[in-house]
This record gives C-alpha cells, structure tokens and sequence, in this order.
C-alpha cells in the first residue's frame, strides 16, 4: 500500500528507526514522569503539560486538545510541511534513500516540478540580488539607498531589482530553463507580445519558507503613476500558498531552535519587518499586507502562545486589528495590542522616536479583550441608551468568546464602569449571550445518531487488548468485526500484521488510518488496562455485550423484512429466524 507517495512498509522502518522522543525535544522541553514524557503542548495554550510521548509506542497523544500521531505527524505540524516533506526531513536524517520504484507517475512529475521550481527561484534570486548589488545607483537602488536599509540587511534578506522587463528571461535560458516551468514558477508573464519578467523595473523582497528557501517574491513599484500598483506579488503556485506564508518566518523559526524566542510581534508591511530586524527586534513577522488566515495563526502556534499584534494605525489597519484578533485567539494564542500613535507604521516610528522607544511602546502592549473593550466605546456615545445597548451587546460578545469565567468578572467589571449598570445585570446579560452561542453551535451541528456507547467501548477493549499484547486470541473474536466501520478495519489489520509475524507498534497505525482527537482508533491506542484480572472480566463482559447487540440488530432487520412479507411461507422462515437468535441471546445471557 503506498501514503503520499511512500509505501507503507518504508513509513513503517522509517518510524522504527527514529525515536520519537530525541525528535520532539527539538522542540519541546520534555520531563520524563511515570515512564512517560510530558511536555506543554504545543498545539493548545496550557499552563499544565498535557502533551505525552508513549516512548514504547512511540506515539504522543495530548489529553488537553486531542492531539495525536507518530513521528512523521510531529515533524508535519511542527515544521508547518505536507507529509511528503516531513517523510522526506526524516528519512535524510536516518539515511534512508526515498524508494522511487513505487511512486506513481503524477507523484514523480510533481516532485520534479516543485525541485525546478526552487531551483528556478534560487536561481531568480541570486540574479536579482546582483543586479542591486552591481547597479546601486540605479532607480531601484536609489529607492533602497532611501530607506535607510543596510548592507547587512539586504544580504540578510536577499533583496533585488529588476531592472528591465527581459533581463531574467536571458538568464534564466542561458541556465537551460524552459519558459514554461519559469511561468509555472510565477517569475514570468506571458502577455501578447511575448515573455516578460512578471516584476520588471520592481524593487524585489524574496519571500521564504520556514527552512530559507525562496517560495515567491513581492515586487514593489519605484513609479508613482495608477498604472503601477505599489505591490505585485506571486499568485499561488505549487510551493507557495499565500494563507500560510508570513514574511520573516524563517528568522523567528531559527530563534526558536536557539530557545531565543518567547513571543512573536505581526507587523503588516515588508519594510516595517525589515526595519525591525535592522533595529535589532528580529522576533517580528509581517502578513504581507493580507488578512492573517487560521493557516497563518496555526503556524505561529507552533512557535510561541504570546503575540503582540502591531498594525498599522489607519482605519484598513484598525479593521485588519480586530479580524485578526479573532483569528489569533481562536488559535489558542494569547493576544496583545498595540496602536501606533505617531507614526503610520513601525518602520516611521522607529526611525522618528528610536528602537528604545519601540520597544517600549511593544512591551505596554494591553490584553486584546482590554484593547477591544476600550476601542469599541470609543465608537459609541455612551450617554445614549441605544448605543450603549449596541456597546453592552459588542463587549459581551467578546468577552463570552475569549474569557475564562475567572477572566469574565474582571472584564464585566470594565464594561460596568463605562455604562453604569449594574454588574448582576451584565453577569444575566452574559450567560444568556454564552446560552444562544451555544443553542446556535447545536443546531448548526444538528443530531447525531446515538450508538450503543457499551459496543462501542467494548470493541475498543478488546482491539486495546490485541494492540498491545494481551489478548493472545484473536480468532475468538471475528464474529464482533464483521461490520463496515473503522474498527473493524483496523480488526482486520491487526489480524494481517499478526499472520505476517510482524510487530504491531501503535506508531504504524497513524499511516495506514485517519485518526481524529477522540475518535474511536484513538481511544484503542490510548486505552488504559485495569488490573490483568480485571481486564479479563472486562473482555468477557465486552465480548458478550457486542454479540448480543449484534444478534438484536439482525433480530429487528428480520422482523422488518417479515412484517413486509407477502406469503405466509415466507413470514414462517422469517419467523424460524428470529426464533433461532432469541434461542441464542438467551443462552448468551445465561
């Protein structure tokens, strides 16, 4: 069987020839407690770790946010990569060489076209970053003179010119690339009259990826006329995805490997990024001018749970504050905020005030509910009783979505003071707010048909018991598994692997299943044993519950078909039936 691209058997040497646990401590401070690692999670916001490692299962499951998979999974979600790159990471590591001979056709093409994309952009570069190098007193290098920007600081970001519109194109064919994979690419247009180089006459700010290879490229204008828009940015390709892209990641990745990084400041502009670095604040990233996407926020997740968010002061700038708000909070991250005064952006304020007082305006940065709180009021005038309601009705919403009920009197307290009514009335307010938030999320997720909770633990039971050793007799319990569901899936992997001779390792099974937090396979794989004599009674119990159930669900489907027979000789073997499994249950109840 082949995942991503990979078969299944290499997935499963790859897995047993890397330890998890050495892999994880890359990023997380582990404790070792009970035979287990513990860490904080890195996917949830937690003061308590939740976050284990099973280092004999190699396995890590988190009991706060339900989390869960191998080694290949962590390295996916704490690199933000696909599977195919995380497998990739991993087996360069355990000297592994990817097997080719099983890939499909449109696998091989796609990893051919991603390897000459990057080659195309490395190369798209390095041609662009000497042409500003080579040509200071060109427009472009004018531009960049009047930045104020560095030497060091354009060779840390590799920043460029285009100076021509066909200028590339000649570079790039004379380095044997084809026009099509450079319009693939994204570095070049095909219009009416031909090939042109997409950001010709451009200042050129590379963009990267977590790992500092060049993804795409934001080409900014030195004309000021409506013909030239001020940005041109590469559209979505094969290696580059806008939603989950942030503009200096690569940096504030490094200083978390270094241990160097406690929060993370989102700016908006490339130049305000730039700028800080050069002031020596490099925790800083930008979104590049679009709207920070779940994408974005479950990226900066996995580096820090503290961000101060540091967008421009305009009213596209207050707008883009309070969407982000949400999108950041609802990533479990902890928000704060602060409003330029002074300056437009942080590139102006650091160059008219300083980096001390930069930074000093960073660390006064308030609680994003606080900054809401006061921002919102600031919108309404409080002295008339319809915009007071409409400001009441505003806080309470937030404060409902992203307080904790100890935060949420601290916060009513606030709203209290700016509109003067009493706090009991606000505390009722509040609670019928949460009470219509949470009839709203029923309907919208409307009923789900109630299975039988005792079936489904005791087949979870006894797949726990074949899993990890201690059911030895499998056979006895195919009858149970006969059904089309996941369990029984994974009955009949288990039953496979064990005719093979092969080791089941819980690892194993996040490739060859889709395991959800909480899910059936996942409550199998994180199963806690009683006592061995317990256990056993429990499977006894377990078995013999699943076969009853079993033998009344086929009881009633033959007592439907009977009630909608046509002949009498029919409704008698019908009859034979269900007279056969009633003998059956009562003989299982004894």
């Amino acid at each position: 069987m082949i995942k991503g691209g990979v078969p299944l058997e290499f997935l499963e040497e790859l897995c047993a020839k890397t330890d998890l646990v050495t892999v994880a401590s890359r990023y997380l401070t582990l404790t070792h407690r009970g035979g287990n690692y513990w860490a904080r999670c890195p996917f949830h916001n937690e003061k308590t770790a939740s976050f284990t490692i099973k280092e004999d299962g190699q396995f890590y499951k988190c009991f706060g946010c339900g989390e869960a998979g191998n080694v290949i999974n962590l390295v996916a979600k704490m690199e933000n990569v696909d599977f195919l790159t995380a497998v990739e990471m991993l087996a360069k590591e355990a000297n592994m060489p990817l097997p080719t001979d099983q890939e499909s056709e449109e696998i091989k093409k796609q990893k051919q076209q991603r390897e000459t994309m990057y080659a195309i952009l490395k190369a798209t570069t390095d041609f662009y970053h000497n042409n500003l190098l080579n040509n200071p007193n060109s427009p472009q290098g004018q531009y960049i003179k009047s930045r104020g920007l560095t030497s060091e600081t354009i060779e840390k970001f590799k920043i460029g010119a285009s100076l021509n519109y066909e200028g590339l194109i000649n570079h790039l064919l004379q380095m044997n690339f084809k026009p099509a994979d450079m319009v693939l690419a994204g570095v070049v247009g095909r219009g009416d009259h031909g090939l042109y180089d997409f950001y010709g006459g451009r200042v050129i700010f590379p963009i990267f990826n977590g790992f500092g290879d060049v993804v795409a490229f934001s080409g900014r204008s030195i004309e000021q006329s409506p013909e030239h828009t001020k940005y041109k940015n590469t559209s979505q390709t094969l290696i580059f995805n806008k939603s989950e892209i942030l503009f200096g990641y690569n940096f504030v990745r490094e200083l978390k490997k270094q241990r160097m990084l406690d929060s993370i400041v989102i700016v908006e502009g490339h130049i305000d990024v730039i700028m800080c670095h050069q002031a020596g604040i490099t925790n800083v990233i930008g979104c590049m001018g679009t709207a920070l996407t779940p994408l974005h926020a479950k990226k900066i997740k996995t580096l820090v749970d503290n961000v101060i968010l540091c967008l421009d002061g305009d009213s596209a700038g207050a707008n883009a504050t309070y969407k982000a708000i949400d999108t950041l909070k609802e990533a479990d991250l902890n928000v704060r905020v602060v409003r330029l005064t002074g300056a437009k952006d942080p590139d102006e304020y650091i160059k008219k005030f300083g980096k001390d007082k930069f930074v000093e305006f960073l660390e006064n940065a308030i609680d994003c509910v606080d900054f809401v709180l006061q921002d919102s009021a600031k919108k309404y005038n409080l002295e008339n009783n319809s915009d007071k309601n409409k400001y009441v009705k505003e806080a309470l919403n937030y404060i409902s979505k992203f307080t904790t009920p100890a935060e949420q009197e601290i916060y009513l307290q606030a709203v209290q003071q700016k509109v003067e009514i009493p706090i009991d009335a606000l505390r009722n307010s509040l609670t019928r707010v949460k009470t219509n938030s949470a009839q709203k999320q029923i309907e919208q997720e409307g009923s789900e048909i109630i299975k039988d909770r005792y079936v489904l633990d005791g087949k979870i039971t006894i797949l726990a018991g074949i899993l990890y050793n201690k059911i030895k007799n499998y056979e006895d319990f195919a009858g149970i598994f006969n059904t089309e569901d996941e369990l029984s899936e994974l009955y009949k992997f288990f039953v496979s692997k064990i005719k093979e001779n092969k080791p089941i390792n819980p690892s194993i099974l996040f490739d060859n299943f889709k395991i959800e937090p909480n899910s059936a396979i996942d409550k199998v794989i994180n199963y806690v044993f009683p006592a061995d004599n317990v256990f056993e009674t429990i499977v006894k119990d377990s078995s013999k519950r699943v076969k009853l159930y079993s033998l009344r669900t086929e009881r009633d489907k033959l007592i439907q078909l009977m009630n909608s027979c046509l002949t009498d000789v029919d409704r008698y073997n019908y009859l034979a039936k269900i007279k056969q499994i009633d003998e059956t249950i009562n003989k299982e109840k004894v």
